[in-house]
């Protein structure tokens, strides 16, 4: 008997296509999700997985994607269903390794042609995605300041707008955060595409303002042929979605966020790893107010760590039992542990683009804002291995000269230590190719 995986988190469309292809003398394995949806093909190999592009904890395009890279499915012919009308999801649908797609209402013959061959040993016309071409992996610098952007003569070499990298690997788009240099960033998209489809992983670190107000600017977000992915975390990407709902409210501006491109979605992950196309990220907590991620992503040239928002423990609580004149030395133990932890999520990265905000003489009174004092970052920087470090999330009242001098510090400690890491402070405008 074959065997069918229908993924869809609508309980009557599910009901509608197992009714019909039951009656066809299939064996009928049904799931509301992504994630319990591959877990039944891994289990149980089936001939066909029916798929809705839009389904929780796995989207379409991901559940597509995990079965292409799994050997022992790659006899099973996948068909992606949607409601979406939009030409730019059947394409990106097939280059994840959709075999077929069939937009809702879902006729039962089309259903039955999708499927026609399927466990009769017919050979299944396949879409296999390309996989990333061995280019040159890229940063690019859009954003590059903390807390509030900060325009101005003192601040136009190293710029004033706030959170926003992007990576390139291969023709694969990755955007690490949404502050004001977003903006930027997505008028070049836009002429370098020129009317072609495109897709844009958007990593969000957190919601702080500095890091999404330049979302509702995104011109990319607007265009259906452009898929946006926004990506966040168990318990993080609802709070995401309801923060940029909240700053696109009429209130606050004039275009609804429901008022965008249907292209623009939202993906919760429920683990601190996942695949984008054949791209490793991983994920770590950060220590700063709130729920706060840094990534790690993982290239043919190299990795790249981001860690824009992060205090460092050590110092924060070698301040705080100074402030309050006691001795703890257990607790002085376990931030040391916590630091080292974070040194070893950015061990032999090739890059690390990391907070350092603030000045020894600044931090005592900033202590628990959620910031990192260059010295830190720079002696985490070498004491991970990683063999170019960039300074970001410049406060917002720093000038250029300022950051030189900061800059010039830092590879004094870099000097003395006797090691080879380059350190440099992130600017607007920067492109480093990794090679």
């Amino acid at each position: 008997m074959k065997t069918v995986v229908i993924i869809d988190g609508d309980a009557v469309t599910r009901a509608l296509h197992a009714q019909c292809l039951s009656g066809d003398g299939w064996r009928v394995l049904e799931a509301e999700d992504g994630a319990a949806g591959f877990a039944l093909a891994l289990e149980h190999e089936p001939d066909a997985l029916i798929c809705d592009m839009r389904t929780p904890r796995r989207n379409g395009f991901k559940v597509c994607s995990l079965v292409r890279d799994q050997p022992s499915l790659q006899g099973t012919r996948v068909i992606v269903t949607t409601a979406s009308k939009f030409l730019n999801d059947r394409d990106s649908a097939l280059e994840a390794g959709a075999h077929g797609y069939l937009v809702k209402p879902i006729m039962p013959r089309d259903l039955r042609e999708a499927l026609e061959g399927c466990g009769d040993g017919a050979a299944v016309a396949t879409n296999p995605a390309p996989r990333e071409t061995l280019r040159p992996t890229k940063v690019r610098f859009w954003g590059v300041r903390g807390s509030i952007p900060s325009p101005g003569e003192s601040t136009r070499r190293y710029g004033g707008n706030t959170t926003c990298v992007e990576v390139r690997v291969g023709n694969r788009v990755i955007v690490l955060d949404a502050g004001s240099g977003i903006r930027r960033l997505g008028q070049s998209l836009m002429g370098e595409f020129n009317g072609n489809p495109l897709e844009v992983a958007l990593l969000m670190s957190h919601t702080h303002w500095d890091h999404i107000q330049g979302f509702p600017f995104f011109i990319p977000a607007y265009s259906p042929k452009v898929h946006v992915r926004l990506f966040g975390y168990e318990g993080a990407v609802h709070g995401l979605r309801a923060a940029l709902f909240e700053q696109m409210q009429s209130a606050f501006f004039p275009v609804k966020l429901n008022q965008m491109a249907s292209h623009v979605t939202f993906e919760e992950l429920d683990a601190m790893h996942f695949d984008l196309g054949g791209i490793t990220v991983n994920a770590a907590y950060t220590n700063h107010p709130g729920i706060c991620l840094g990534y790690r992503i993982a290239t043919p040239s190299g990795d790249i760590v981001f860690m824009p928002d992060h205090e460092a423990f050590e110092r924060h609580e070698r301040e705080r039992q100074k402030a309050e004149g006691i001795s703890e030395p257990a607790a002085a133990e376990f931030a040391r542990q916590q630091d080292e932890k974070m040194i070893a999520f950015a061990r032999d990265a090739a890059i690390i683009i990391a907070d350092a905000q603030y000045t020894p003489e600044e931090y005592p009174s900033r202590r628990g804002w959620g910031h990192t004092c260059y010295e830190d970052t720079v002696s985490n920087a070498l004491r991970a291995n990683a063999r170019r470090l960039f300074l970001f999330h410049h406060d917002p009242d720093r000038d250029d000269a300022q950051i030189d001098a900061i800059v010039a510090r830092c590879r004094e400690i870099v000097a003395k230590a006797g090691s080879d890491l380059k350190v440099d402070a992130a600017r607007e405008g920067l492109e480093v190719v990794l090679d």
